[in-house]
């Protein structure tokens, strides 16, 4: 017999007491108005935190969207990712006289999200893609149809000391089941038919979930199974069939595409790719986010030594741990099961980070003026509530942190002085540090995704807003004293750029994670003091769940509305 959760309708978990909920509705309209004004990238090296005896400039500005960045001799090149169809995605070229020139741009699928110089040759991921970049700017397809429709895709490239290139590629899902919050995501109207695909055959136990269907003009309901499109349920025992072009892996081909094969899998969104002095392959990954059908609570970030053949746990283990372990069930959500039947023999990671910091790209240390040779740099991109996290009072990342691998200790390198992207702290920091790479001359540069805001259809990118900043030494001097190169934006039409998240409710939640920890955080602990004293436990608890009930009931009303729009 199938089993099924029943109900699952939510795009995002539990909200808050309703006793503290008046505090948000006062101040989030004026809130709204900081993040709306942010459009406009603020530039303040001075906010940002280091190390005594490093200094930090802005050296390229008006990016849109940024993902990666590489060097070409003393040239540098950034991909603006066309994320979001935000701006069109281009690959640009900034010399070292401070020249600007695009070296491609027709072609190109959003997201961009890696670059790579291998044998004078230019190569680029691209969502679905690899692509040999040709002088005249052309591109030459050499990998192709890869699992990218989703949530995630093919992200960073590097060559490998056997004369291989390695991809990471990520999943289609947050956990293995194709939902309603795939369609919040704005993809699963577009990609009604992209699932998961496994890199070897599994079997499955036959766990189905239940959701509204926002696809149908009806008010319909759907089941769909694990590594399934959306509305096909799995069958109990079911065997599904693996693929080399598998979700959350890393894979390895040929400099000319051929040969493409499975290095190691069971890694939700591997980003940072990057082989060290020693050779040896590592790679950070996202984890597991609470939302959609099978909520996965606390589920940290990681960074691993990739092995050959290994498997990581993704979607059934996490932080060493089965997810039926009782520390990854979401408050008001039914218990996360296993998915399959029986598991490979687990690899643990090297290292776990804060959950939801979205550890991205990493480069290591080659030591020379800059000191720490052979640690790790990584990229933190910061929490994106409530997409990942749901309620988050604690925002984690929005910054470079340095990563010690012989005493496993990550440590603060440089960081915002006010915590949170500087598109609402207005401080001129970083926004969301997305990639890091080592420079010619001894310097740490920093890919920098830029500003999003709350707008009447939810949360979009801001094109022009992207950065490229330079740390080095003090007794180097400034590259850009006059300023950042400034490079020409080529942003699209306001009305055909898509949405992180679609609708205004969940707008308002992810700015409210902002308003727990600059205005709501201290009545919250005195409401939960007097709680205490008054042994009124019990009723907070239930307050909680009758929010969560509330919450579906905005998510379904969104939904209907998506469905009278069709009509």
């Amino acid at each position: 017999m199938n089993l099924f959760i029943p109900n699952r309708s939510t795009y995002m978990p539990t909200f808050v007491p309703r006793s503290i909920i008046f505090v948000v509705i006062l101040v989030l309209s004026s809130f709204i108005a900081i993040a709306v004004a942010s459009a406009e990238a603020l530039i303040n090296p001075e906010s940002i935190s280091l190390p005594k005896g490093y200094k930090i400039e802005a050296v390229v500005k008006n990016l849109s969207v940024p993902t990666t960045a590489i060097f070409d001799n003393e040239d540098l090149l950034v991909a603006e990712s066309g994320f979001a169809n935000t701006a069109a995605p281009r690959i640009v070229r900034i010399s070292s006289k401070g020249e600007v020139s695009i070296v491609a741009s027709e072609g190109l699928r959003g997201p961009v999200t890696g670059l790579l110089m291998f044998e004078n040759k230019l190569y680029v991921s691209h969502r679905g893609k690899v692509s040999i970049v040709g002088n005249d700017g052309k591109l030459q397809d050499i990998v192709t149809g890869l699992p990218s429709e989703g949530d995630h895709q093919n992200n960073n490239i590097v060559k490998g000391p056997d004369g291989k290139i390695y991809m990471g590629q990520g999943t289609t899902t947050n956990s293995g089941v194709v939902g309603i919050d795939n369609f919040a995501n704005d993809w699963l109207q577009d990609s009604p038919k992209a699932h998961d695909v496994p890199c070897v055959d599994i079997t499955l136990q036959g766990i189905n979930y239940e959701t509204e269907n926002p696809l149908t003009k009806e008010d319909d309901m759907v089941t769909t199974g694990a590594y399934k499109a959306f509305g096909i349920p799995s069958e109990a025992l079911e065997t599904i069939k693996g693929n080399e072009k598998c979700s959350g892996s890393i894979l390895r081909f040929n400099p000319d595409g051929t040969g493409l094969e499975m290095y190691a899998w069971g890694m939700r969104n591997p980003y940072g790719l990057e082989f060290d002095s020693n050779g040896h392959l590592w790679s950070t990954f996202h984890g597991a986010d609470v939302r959609g059908s099978r909520d996965i609570f606390d589920d940290p970030d990681y960074l691993v030594e990739v092995k050959k053949d290994a498997w990581y746990g993704w979607p059934d283990y996490f932080d060493g741990e089965s997810v039926e372990a009782g520390r990854f069930n979401a408050l008001g959500e039914p218990a996360p099961q296993t998915l399959w039947t029986k598991h490979p023999p687990l690899t643990e990671a090297y290292l776990t980070i804060d959950p939801h910091e979205a550890a991205n790209g990493l480069d290591f240390s080659p030591g020379g003026k800059f000191g720490y040779k052979g640690d790790a740099f990584v990229a933190m991109f910061g929490t994106f509530t409530p997409i990942t996290t749901g309620i988050n009072i604690k925002p984690v990342g929005f910054r470079v942190a340095r990563v010690n691998l012989k005493n496993r200790e990550v440590v603060d390198f440089a960081s915002n002085k006010v915590i949170g992207p500087s598109y609402l702290n207005r401080q001129g920091g970083f926004n969301r540090p997305s990639d890091v790479v080592f420079g010619p001359d001894d310097s740490l540069y920093v890919v920098d995704w830029g500003a999003a805001v709350a707008t009447e259809k939810g949360i979009e990118l801001v094109p022009g807003t992207g950065l490229v900043w330079r740390i080095y030494k003090d007794d180097q001097k400034a590259l850009r004293p006059n300023g950042a190169i400034a490079v020409p934006v080529k942003a699209e039409p306001k009305d055909e750029r898509r949405t992180l998240i679609r609708n205004v409710a969940e707008s308002y939640k992810m700015l409210s994670s902002q308003i727990f920890l600059l205005v709501v955080l201290p009545i919250i602990a005195i409401l939960v003091t007097l709680y205490f004293f008054k042994k009124a436990i019990p009723p907070v608890v239930k307050e909680i769940k009758h929010e969560t009930k509330v919450v579906k009931k905005i998510v379904k009303k969104n939904v209907k509305k998506a469905r009278s729009k069709r009509k």
